[in-house]
C-alpha cells in the first residue's frame, strides 16, 4: 500500500534555509525565525562535527541527548531510526500496522523538530515485540544493513551514537539495533560494500550523489554507547540539565517538550518517570578514551591548511555579537561575509590535501559548513518567503494557481530574484505575472515527471515537496532559500496548512470495507456504497461499478457527472454464489473517464485527520464457519477507538458502546456479555469506580470479558474478582507470545468454552498475525481455570493466555489474546473463539 502523508507542519525535518510558518500556524519550539533561533543558527554554523543516533523505533530516542548535542553544543545531528513503529500499539485511535507506522513517523517526526535533529530511516518493519535479536535480524534480511549504509554514506557522520549499545536483554529489535550498528559503520567504510548502487538521489529538498565509503583507518567515525539506565553511570555524563542561555530550560526539559509528540504511545503519562530524569552518559564502544569535545569541533579549527576556515570563524562572532545587540544589517553582512571568505580564501588556500581529498571527503564536509551559514543568513536578514496555492490536490495535466511572495527586515534592504517554481521540472509554468502588491502569480501544472519513487525516498519521514527556490542578495552578495508550497483551507473554527500533492482525478471510498459471510448461511445480497471524488476541475462523466470475483455479481455500473471538483454518490448491489468456499474474497470499485479506470481510496486518519491514507477502493468479504447465538447483545467498554466492536457487528452481534454514565447508572443486565477493551483501565478514568459494578453484573449471570491491560495498570489494583498479576519478577520480560505461529496446547480441551458453539481445534490458531497476544497473567488464584498454553521457540509454556472462573450466576475472563490485531485481518479461528467467549451466559 502506498501512503500520502498531509501535515499540519510543513517545514521538513531536512531544513530548508531560512524556511517560515505562516502567521497562524506557530513553529515548533526552536525552529522560528526569532532572535534565539537565529542565534542558534549561527552558533551552529561555527561547528562541524556530525553526529548519527541510531535507534530502533520512534519513541526509543533520549529526546535530552539529542537536544543537548543539536541545539547546546550546535552539531549537525540526526537520528535514524530502523522501523517507523508500525508494530506497536495505538493510545490514540484504531490504527494499526502500517496506518500506524504512518502517524508515528509524523510523530518522531513533530518531535525531531524541538530536538532539532534530522529524520532518517531504514526500510526494516517493526513486526511487533520479539524477544531475540537473530529474530529480527532474520526479519529484516540484509537490507536493513544496506539501508544503514546508504544512511551513514550521505550523512557522513564523524561520530555514530548507538542508542542501544551494549544491550542484550529486552526487545530483540533493541538488541539487533545495538549489534547491528557497529556493523553498518564498518560496512560504510568497505570499499567493497554496495560500491556502485548508490546512484544519485533526490528527496525532500536535498540532492543526495555520495555514493563513496565513509571512515577508514585515517579518519574512523567514532561509535559510542549510551548508558541511561543508571544512577551512576561509568562514561562521560552530558550536562542535561544546565539551563540554557536562550531559552531558560534545560536540555532536558526542552527535549521532554519535544518528546510528549509520540502521543499514541501515552509518553505524556510517563513524562515524569524517573527513568527519563536519570543522569545519561556516552563512552568509546571499544572501551578507548573519549574526548567530549569530539561532541563539537570549532570551525576554525577545521582546516588547518588554511587560515579561511578561522577568519569565516570570525566573522560568525562578530555577527553573533550583532544580532544579540538587535543590529540585523551588520549581523547579515558579517554572516555573509564569513560565507564569501570562505568561499574564497579555500580557493587561495590552493590544494586541497590529499586526507581531505579522499572518498570525497573535501568535496562534501566544505558545502555542508555553507549551508548551515547560508541558513544562519537568511535569519539574521529576516528572509520570509511565502508560497500559497489554490488547492493542495494536484491532478496531472490541470494547471493551479501559486502566489509568491518575499520579504526580510527592512534595515537588511534585501533585493529579491525572480522565485523558481520549476521542482527539478515536476512542474510546467504556464505563465506568471506581478500583482499589485508585488507578489509573483504563477499558473503552473503537474506533469508527473520525475514523480517515480525512488530507494532514496524510504528513508525520510515525508515525501519530497513542493516547494519555492528564492533567490535574494544582500549587498553584493547572493544566496537562496526555499519554502514549500503549502494550500490553506480554512473555516469558520479552523485553518489547515496542507502541502501539494498528485492525486488521482477520481478516487472513491467504499462502504463496508469488510464483509462477513458465514458458510452455513443463506448469502443474501448486500448493498456497497461509494462516494466518489473528483479532484478534476473538469466537467465530466464517469462510469461507476464494481469488478467482482469469477461467480459473484454486481448491479451494473452506473454514470455520475461532475461539474468539477466535488462529491457523488452511488450504491450498487453484490450478489454471492450460493455455494462458496472459505477464503477472502475482493471486491474491487472503480470509476471510468474514458479509457482511465480510477481504484484508488484516499481519506483521513481518524486518530490524525491532517494525515490521509491511500489504498486500493475495496471491499473484502471474509467466508468461513462460525455460528452465532441469535440475539447475542454486547456492552463494550473501548478506550482506543478499536477494531473489536465492529468485527462483532459484522456478525450480527448487537453491540452497545459504553461511557460513563452507562457504566454508572446503566442497566447492564441487558447484556450477554460485557467487553472490556485494551487498556481501558489505563484510559477510561471512569472504570476503576465502575469496576465493582462489572463484577456484580458477572455475579447476577452476565459474562465480563476483559481484554490484555497493561501491567502497571492492573498489577495491585484488585480489578479482578480474585488475585492475578501479569508482571514477572523484576528483569524478567512481561509474560507474552510474540511467535504469531506458536503451537497451541489446549488444556482443557472438553470446556464448554473451546467447544460451545464453535469447536475450537487446531486449524483455529492458523493464519494469526504478529503475535499470539501479550500481557498474560503470570500469577493467578487457583480458582481461575486455564483454557490454553502456548510457548514462543525455546522457552517454557505460559498458560496465562485465557483464564475464567464462575462467579455467582456469571462468568469472568481475562484473555491476553490478540484479538485487536486478528479480527480485524479476518482471521476465522479468533473469530470464532471469540464468539463463544461472549456466549458464556447463554449456554449454562
Amino acid at each position: 500500500m502506498r501512503k500520502i502523508a498531509i501535515a499540519v507542519a510543513l517545514t521538513a525535518a531536512m531544513g530548508f534555509a531560512g524556511a517560515r510558518n505562516y502567521a497562524q500556524f506557530p513553529a515548533a519550539p526552536g525552529t522560528g525565525p526569532g532572535l534565539a533561533e537565529t542565534i542558534e543558527a549561527i552558533d551552529s554554523a561555527r561547528v562541524t562535527t556530525r553526529i548519527l543516533y541510531v535507534t530502533a523505533h520512534p519513541d526509543d530516542e533520549s529526546a535530552a541527548v539529542l537536544t543537548y548535542l543539536a541545539r547546546g553544543l550546535h552539531a549537525d545531528v540526526a537520528l535514524l531510526s530502523l522501523t517507523r513503529g508500525e508494530g506497536g500499539q495505538n493510545a490514540l485511535g484504531p490504527e494499526q500496522a502500517p496506518q500506524l507506522g504512518l502517524i508515528r513517523t509524523h510523530e518522531l517526526l513533530a518531535a525531531t523538530r524541538g530536538y532539532g535533529v534530522k529524520l532518517y530511516f531504514t526500510r526494516a518493519k517493526d513486526f511487533g515485540y520479539c524477544k531475540t535479536p537473530e529474530e529480527a535480524e532474520k526479519v529484516w534480511g540484509d537490507q536493513v544493513l544496506e539501508d544503514m549504509v546508504r544512511v551513514i554514506r550521505s550523512f557522513r557522520p564523524n561520530i555514530v551514537i548507538n542508542g542501544w549499545g551494549g544491550v542484550h536483554q529486552g526487545h530483540g529489535h533493541h538488541q539487533a539495533a545495538g549489534l547491528l550498528t557497529p556493523k553498518a559503520v564498518a560496512l560504510a567504510a568497505d570499499v567493497k560494500y554496495l560500491r556502485g548502487n548508490l546512484g544519485t538521489g533526490r528527496c525532500c529538498g536535498e540532492v543526495f550523489v555520495h555514493n563513496f565509503p565513509w571512515g577508514d583507518a585515517e579518519a574512523p567515525v567514532q561509535i559510542l554507547n549510551l548508558e541511561r539506565g543508571s544512577e551512576t553511570p561509568n562514561g562521560y555524563i552530558l550536562p542535561l540539565d544546565e539551563i540554557s542561555a536562550l531559552w531558560g530550560k534545560s536540555w532536558r526539559e526542552l527535549g521532554l517538550d519535544a518528546f510528549v509528540s509520540h502521543r499514541t504511545q501515552g509518553i505524556s503519562a510517563f513524562i515524569n518517570s524517573p527513568f527519563l530524569r536519570r543522569p545519561i552518559a556516552l563512552k568509546n564502544e571499544d572501551g578507548g578514551a573519549f574526548n567530549p569535545k569530539s561532541l563539537a569541533a570549532p570551525l576554525r579549527e577545521f582546516g588547518s591548511w588554511c587560515s579561511a576556515f578561522a577568519e569565516g570563524d570570525r566573522e560568525l562572532a562578530k555577527a553573533r555579537e550583532k544580532a544579540l545587540s538587535l543590529d540585523w544589517e551588520e549581523a547579515s553582512k558579517s554572516v555573509l561575509d564569513a560565507n564569501e571568505k570562505l568561499t574564497k580564501g579555500i580557493e587561495k588556500c590552493g590544494p586541497i590535501p590529499a586526507a581531505l581529498q579522499r572518498n570525497e571527503k573535501a568535496s562534501f564536509d566544505i558545502p555542508q559548513i555553507q549551508i548551515r551559514i547560508r541558513r544562519a543568513a537568511a535569519l539574521a536578514a529576516g528572509a520570509a518567503v511565502t508560497a500559497t496555492a489554490d488547492r493542495a490536490a494536484l491532478v496531472k495535466g490541470e494547471e493551479f494557481q501559486v502566489e509568491v511572495g518575499a520579504r526580510c527586515r527592512p534595515e537588511v534592504h534585501c533585493v529579491f530574484g525572480s522565485p523558481d517554481l520549476s521542482n527539478g521540472q515536476r512542474l510546467d509554468e504556464k505563465s506568471r505575472q506581478v500583482t499589485p502588491m508585488g507578489n509573483v502569480r504563477a499558473s503552473l501544472m503537474a506533469n508527473g515527471r520525475n514523480d517515480e519513487s525512488s530507494v532514496w525516498g524510504q528513508f525520510f519521514p515525508e515525501s519530497a515537496t513542493f516547494q519555492v527556490n528564492q533567490k535574494l542578495a544582500v549587498g553584493t552578495k547572493e544566496f537562496s532559500t526555499a519554502q514549500p508550497i503549502a494550500r490553506i483551507e480554512v473555516s469558520s473554527t479552523e485553518a489547515t496548512q496542507l502541502p501539494l500533492r498528485i492525486v488521482p482525478a477520481y478516487t472513491l471510498a467504499v462502504e463496508p470495507r469488510q464483509e462477513i459471510e458465514k458458510l452455513a448461511a443463506k448469502h443474501e445480497p448486500f448493498d456497497v456504497f461509494l462516494r466518489v471524488h473528483s479532484y478534476s476541475q473538469k466537467a465530466a462523466t464517469v462510469s461507476v461499478g464494481l469488478d467482482v470475483p469469477a461467480g459473484w455479481k454486481s448491479s451494473g455500473a452506473m454514470d455520475v457527472s461532475f461539474t468539477g471538483e466535488g462529491d457523488r454518490y452511488a450504491k450498487l448491489t453484490v450478489t454471492p454464489p450460493t455455494k462458496m468456499e472459505a477464503g477472502h474474497y475482493t471486491i474491487t470499485a472503480y470509476a471510468k473517464r474514458g479509457e482511465e479506470k480510477f481504484t484508488t481510496s484516499i481519506e483521513p486518519l481518524v486518530s490524525m485527520p491532517t494525515l490521509t491514507w491511500e489504498e486500493p477502493a475495496q471491499t473484502v468479504v471474509h467466508a468461513f464457519d462460525i455460528k452465532v447465538l441469535e440475539n447475542l447483545r454486547v456492552g463494550y467498554i473501548s478506550a482506543e477507538s478499536e477494531p473489536v466492536p465492529g468485527a462483532l457487528k459484522m456478525l450480527g452481534i448487537k453491540v452497545e458502546m459504553l461511557d460513563a454514565n452507562a457504566l454508572n447508572f446503566g442497566d447492564l443486565s441487558k447484556y450477554d456479555a460485557i467487553v472490556v477493551g485494551v487498556r481501558a483501565y489505563e484510559l477510561r478514568s471512569e472504570l476503576p469506580g465502575a469496576n465493582q459494578r462489572l463484577l456484580d453484573y458477572a455475579q447476577n449471570g452476565g459474562t465480563l470479558v476483559v481484554q490484555y491491560q497493561r501491567d502497571f495498570a492492573w498489577d495491585g489494583k484488585n480489578y479482578a474478582p480474585y488475585a492475578a498479576k501479569i508482571a514477572n519478577k523484576p528483569g524478567d520480560p512481561l509474560p507474552r507470545i510474540t511467535d504469531e505461529n506458536s503451537p497451541v496446547k489446549f488444556l482443557k480441551p472438553d470446556d464448554s468454552l473451546l467447544n460451545t458453539p464453535n469447536k475450537i481445534t487446531q486449524d483455529d490458531f492458523k493464519g494469526w498475525v504478529q503475535e499470539r497476544g501479550l500481557y498474560f497473567w503470570s500469577e493467578y488464584d487457583s480458582r481461575y481455570t486455564a483454557l490454553l498454553a502456548m510457548n514462543d521457540p525455546g522457552e517454557k509454556d505460559l498458560d496465562g493466555a485465557l483464564l475464567y472462573t464462575k462467579l455467582g450466576k456469571g462468568t469472568y475472563i481475562y484473555t491476553g489474546i490478540a484479538f485487536f490485531r486478528q479480527l480485524p485481518e479476518g482471521v476465522p479461528g479468533a473469530y470464532r473463539l471469540f464468539v463463544n467467549l461472549l456466549s458464556a451466559s447463554r449456554l449454562r
